[in-house]
C-alpha cells in the first residue's frame, strides 16, 4: 500500500479569460486556486464548506456546495489528464469524449492519478448572507420558495429544539463587510451568553479534579467563541443525550441572538467553520425540480406535515432521533444540488432539473481517552443506522457521500453483500469495473473502501 503525494503540483497552467476556463495541476489546493484567480477576474461556480482540498480529490470525491440550480464542484470539469497504469496518459476532455469524460471525473481514484483538471469557471462576484432562525413549520411553509428564491441556501436542523437555522447567500452589488452596526465585543458576548453560562453552571458541578483532566477553566470561559464552548460542553459527557438536549438548546438560543447580513467575496461566504474533531456521515437523494418538488411517503405520526421529500426525511430523522434520546449534537445540515452528468456522482442523472438533496449528520470527538471516543465511535454507528433506516423508506433510497462512506468488514458477509447490492441500484458498476479492467487491470489504485463496495479481480 502507498499514496501518490500530489502537494508539488500545484500551479496553474493556463487560463482562456473568454470562456472563463482554467486548467490546474491536481494537487493544487482550492484555497491556492481561488488566490491564483483573483487577477483574471474568475472564481469557481460554487465552494464545499472548507478550501483546503486538493483539486483532484475535491472532483474525483464529488465534493459539492449548495444551490438548487448549481450542480456538484465535479460537473464544471471540461476536461482532465488521467495517468493510468494500463493506458498511460489519457486526455480526455468535453469536447473530445464526453461520455468518457463523465464517466471519469467522480473515478474515486480507482482508474489512475489526476494529473490536471480544466475547470469551468465564473466571474468573480460578491454574495450577501442572510443568517436567521425559523421553526420546522416555517420551513415546511416556505421551503418551496426558498429553494426556488435563494441562489445557495443550507438549513442546519437543531436537534430536541424547534430551531433551524437558515443561511442564504444571493449575488449583490453592496459593498463588503457587515450590514448595519458592526458587532461590538457586548454584542458578542450577548450572542454567546446562553452557552457560556451552562459551560460556568457545569463546571462548577464537577470536581476541580475532573475540571483540570477535562481542560476546564471557569476563569477562561469569557474568552470563548461560540464553537469553543461546545467543544467544552460536550466534553462532559457527549453520550448523555440529556446533557446534549441542554448543549442544544443553549445552541439555538446562540443562533437566536446571531441572525444578520454579512458581504463578502463568494469564497468566503460558502465556506463555514465545521467545529472541532468529529465523525461525519452524508447522504444524498433526489428531490424533484425546483417547480415539481417529490411528495414524501404518507407517514401518518410525522410531526410536521412536510410537503416534499427533502423536508419530510428530515423531520423523519428528528422524530426518530428524538423518540429514541439519541444524544444527537447540533447540526443536523441539509443543502441541495442540481443534478450531475458525473455517472458515479450520488446526485447523476440524465435530467439536469432534477434536484438532489444532501444531509450531513454528526457526532464530535470531544476528548482523546480512547475509551471515550470508542463509545461515541459505536454511537454514531447506530446514528448512521438509523439514517441508513429513514432513508431505505424512501422510493428513492439514500447513498452516501464518497468521501463518507464506510462499509462494513469483510468478516460480515451478509452485510457487505447487501450493501454491495444496494450500491448497484444506484450506480453503474459494471461500466465502473470495466473502465478499471482496462486502465488498471492490476487493481493498483483502488482502495481497500472500493474493492469493498465493486468487487472486481484484476
Amino acid at each position: 500500500k502507498g499514496m501518490v503525494n500530489l502537494s508539488k503540483m500545484n500551479n496553474l497552467l493556463f487560463v482562456d479569460e473568454e470562456k472563463m476556463q482554467v486548467r490546474v495541476q491536481a494537487g493544487m489546493r482550492v484555497s491556492e486556486l481561488v488566490d491564483a484567480l483573483k487577477p483574471y477576474g474568475l472564481t469557481l461556480m460554487n465552494y464545499a464548506s472548507i478550501k483546503e482540498q486538493e483539486i483532484g480529490g475535491f472532483v474525483q470525491a464529488g465534493a459539492h456546495g449548495t444551490g438548487a440550480a448549481i450542480p456538484p464542484l465535479d460537473d464544471t470539469v471540461v476536461a482532465m489528464k488521467l495517468v493510468t497504469p494500463g493506458r498511460g496518459v489519457l486526455d480526455v476532455s468535453r469536447d473530445s469524449a464526453p461520455q468518457l469524460l463523465d464517466a471519469l471525473k467522480v473515478g474515486l481514484g480507482a482508474f489512475g492519478v489526476v494529473a490536471e483538471v480544466t475547470l469551468q469557471c465564473v466571474k468573480q462576484h460578491d454574495l450577501e448572507e442572510h443568517t436567521f432562525t425559523a421553526s420546522r413549520q416555517d420551513v415546511v411553509k416556505n421551503h418551496k420558495e426558498w429553494l426556488k428564491n435563494n441562489k445557495h441556501i443550507r438549513y442546519m436542523w437543531l436537534p430536541y429544539t424547534e430551531t433551524v437555522v437558515v443561511v442564504t447567500n444571493n449575488p449583490t452589488s453592496k459593498p463588503k463587510g457587515l450590514k448595519g452596526e458592526e458587532i461590538s465585543e457586548e454584542e458578542e458576548d450577548r450572542r454567546v451568553a446562553p452557552l457560556r453560562d451552562l459551560l460556568i453552571h457545569s463546571i462548577k458541578r464537577i470536581d476541580e479534579k475532573t475540571s483540570e483532566k477535562l481542560g476546564l477553566d471557569v476563569d477562561l470561559v469569557g474568552s470563548l467563541n461560540f464553537a469553543e464552548c461546545r467543544d467544552w460542553l460536550l466534553k462532559f459527557n457527549a453520550l448523555d443525550t440529556n446533557h446534549i438536549i441542554n448543549v442544544n438548546r443553549a445552541e439555538a438560543k446562540f443562533w437566536k441572538n446571531s441572525g444578520g447580513r454579512v458581504v463578502g467575496d463568494s469564497s468566503e461566504m460558502l465556506q463555514f467553520d465545521c467545529g472541532g474533531e468529529q465523525l461525519v456521515y452524508e447522504v444524498c437523494f433526489p428531490t424533484g425540480t425546483l417547480e415539481h418538488p417529490l411528495k414524501p411517503v404518507q407517514k401518518d405520526d410525522r410531526t410536521v406535515d412536510a410537503k416534499s421529500q427533502d423536508v419530510a426525511f428530515v423531520v423523519d430523522l428528528l422524530d426518530e432521533i428524538e423518540s429514541r434520546k439519541l444524544p444527537a449534537p447540533c447540526p443536523i445540515e441539509q443543502r441541495w444540488t442540481r443534478a450531475s452528468k458525473s455517472r458515479m456522482s450520488p446526485a447523476a442523472s440524465a435530467n439536469m432539473d432534477d434536484v438532489f438533496c444532501w444531509v450531513g449528520v454528526i457526532m464530535y470527538l470531544p476528548v482523546s481517552d480512547p475509551t471515550v471516543r470508542n463509545g461515541i465511535t459505536s454511537h454514531f454507528q447506530d446514528y448512521i443506522k438509523l439514517v441508513r433506516e429513514v432513508g431505505g423508506r424512501m422510493k428513492s433510497d439514500i447513498y452516501p457521500h464518497w468521501g463518507k462512506i464506510e462499509m462494513p468488514a469483510k468478516t460480515d458477509a451478509k452485510a457487505l453483500e447487501a450493501d454491495q447490492k444496494w450500491l448497484a441500484r444506484r450506480y453503474p458498476v459494471p461500466l465502473f469495473n470495466a473502465l478499471r479492467w482496462e486502465l488498471d487491470p492490476k487493481n493498483i489504485c483502488a482502495n481497500d473502501v472500493i474493492n469493498k463496495a465493486f468487487p472486481f479481480k484484476g
